[in-house]
């Protein structure tokens, strides 16, 4: 009889392994405990610029899943959406459920396209962990809620968003493969900048250069961290009230940085139009990034800094910013910051291995340039 029971309760305890199994248990970047029962096949982004990476996790189809976004990938990423178009005519059948803000968002389109699960920054362009309202909405209809974070705190941040949404996605395998990559990356520029003993040299890292008036910089948010990651001094940190600072030209030429760095917004139609917004990637090409720059960089302002006499004014694709590509942009400040440390990195190369091992697209264009001095 013992022996019948203690048979009973093995298979009563096989079968709820198996049931419980199939919940998946994951905490995302805020720290919260999110059980999905099953793995995920409709999705909501609350970005369109997440579909980046998607793309390294969902490599053979990165829209399958995705039945909605916050707004199209063209605002940010135009070629990336139309080779998305060409090889996945589903993307067409993607629907969207605001503009470009929080505020836009219809609580009411996102329930009506009845996703198991929508992936958030904590706080961006769209939902965040702010809209408490919008996401007690979802969560009362029965819609799982995932916080990533490639913005605010990318520093601590990109590594454990990549890890939750392989875990969400039942892509742990692909997730794993990167983190990989990008943390071997990242320890190599430790190691270096902890053998230098010197004075750190000064940098202002600048968004959106040419589309802002002077200047916008970015400190304790977005990829400002990164500039002391690879040993420079970012001047605007200390004076940042938040993420960015909002600087005056004063502001700048006091102090001078030994570097300068813009980041790239720019579209090739408004180069071509005549306007002074440098263009980097898959639209442009070497002549197209120094010439822009270079008209970026002609007024008396910029020609007066050190770092533009001496050849240390650098432009980087803004797209870097709230991405897990942000390991291109790492070791560009690196080899920016410190040349003599860095002979040997290449971002250019870097870039062209994310594409070749982790991407089905081809990688087009130009993302980096140095503005060349006589």
């Amino acid at each position: 009889m013992i022996k019948k029971l203690l048979f009973i309760f093995v298979i009563f305890l096989g079968q709820s392994n198996i049931s419980i199994a199939k919940d998946l248990v994951i905490k995302d970047v805020l720290g919260r405990t999110i059980t999905l029962e099953k793995p995920v096949t409709k999705i909501i982004l609350g970005e369109g610029r997440y579909l980046t990476t998607l793309a390294l996790l969902d490599k053979e189809n990165p829209v399958k899943r995705v039945v909605g976004m916050l707004n199209p990938l063209s605002h940010t990423n135009p070629v990336l959406e139309k080779k998305l178009k060409n090889k996945f005519p589903a993307y067409n059948q993607i629907q969207y459920f605001g503009l470009q803000n929080t505020d836009s968002v219809s609580a009411e389109k996102i329930i009506t396209l009845q996703p198991d699960l929508a992936i958030f920054g904590i706080q961006d362009h769209g939902p965040g962990a702010k809209n408490k309202e919008l996401i007690a909405q979802l969560e009362k209809a029965g819609i799982k809620i995932i916080f990533i974070d490639f913005r605010m705190n990318p520093f601590q941040n990109t590594v454990p968003s990549i890890k939750v949404l392989g875990q969400a996605l039942g892509r742990k395998d692909n997730a794993n493969k990167y983190i990989e990559f990008y943390n071997r990356r990242i320890q190599r520029i430790k190691e270096r900048v902890a053998q230098f003993n010197g004075k750190k040299p000064t940098v202002f890292l600048q968004a959106h250069i040419g589309r802002f008036d002077c200047c916008v910089g970015m400190a304790r948010g977005m990829l400002g961290p990164f500039i002391g990651l690879v040993g420079g001094e970012n001047i605007s940190t200390p004076v940042a009230l938040g993420p960015t600072g909002r600087h005056s030209i004063e502001f700048l030429l006091e102090k001078n940085p030994d570097i300068w760095i813009g980041t790239v917004s720019g579209s090739l139609e408004e180069f071509q139009g005549g306007k002074s917004i440098p263009v980097l990637g898959p639209t442009s090409n070497k002549n197209i990034a120094q010439k822009s720059l270079k008209r970026a960089l002609s007024a008396p302002t910029y020609q007066s800094l050190k770092a533009v006499q001496s050849g240390r004014a650098h432009g980087i694709w803004h797209n870097y910013y709230n991405s897990p590509f942000n390991i291109v942009a790492i070791e560009s400040f690196a080899k920016w910051v410190h040349p003599e440390l860095f002979k040997d990195l290449s971002p250019e190369k870097t870039m062209t291995d994310i594409y070749e091992r982790f991407l089905i697209f081809k990688l087009d264009g130009v993302y980096l340039t140095t503005l060349k001095v006589r």
